[in-house]
């Protein structure tokens, strides 16, 4: 079975090791660049098929599952691993530098 661009590229953010072990759709979206909704219909994809799950956390989270990690990294998705790689989602505990301003 291929997978969809969207698939290939919320799959390869879940398998990262930089990132957190589960990810909520907006971290996922921060760093795939998807929309919401394209993160969501990928994730529903990849989750019928065994390749993510979600957990059982309030917000959901996803991860990735053993099946999953060995499909992003064969020969035919692991340029997804290198190619749409953008920083990792920041936690909400973090502050941007931006956002620790004060605006006057």
């Amino acid at each position: 079975m291929a997978l969809t661009e969207s698939e290939a590229r919320v799959l390869a953010a879940l398998a990262r090791p930089e990132f957190p072990a589960a990810l909520t759709v907006r971290q996922l979206c921060a760093a795939t660049g998807l929309t919401a909704g394209a993160a969501r219909r990928a994730l529903h994809g990849l989750s019928q098929t065994g390749l993510a799950l979600a957990t059982q956390h309030t917000p959901a989270t996803w991860q990735v599952t053993h099946r999953g990690r060995l499909t992003i990294h064969s020969a035919t998705y692991s340029d997804y691993l290198t190619r749409h790689r953008r920083p990792p989602p920041c936690s909400q505990h973090s502050r941007s530098p931006l956002s620790a301003q004060v605006k006057t």
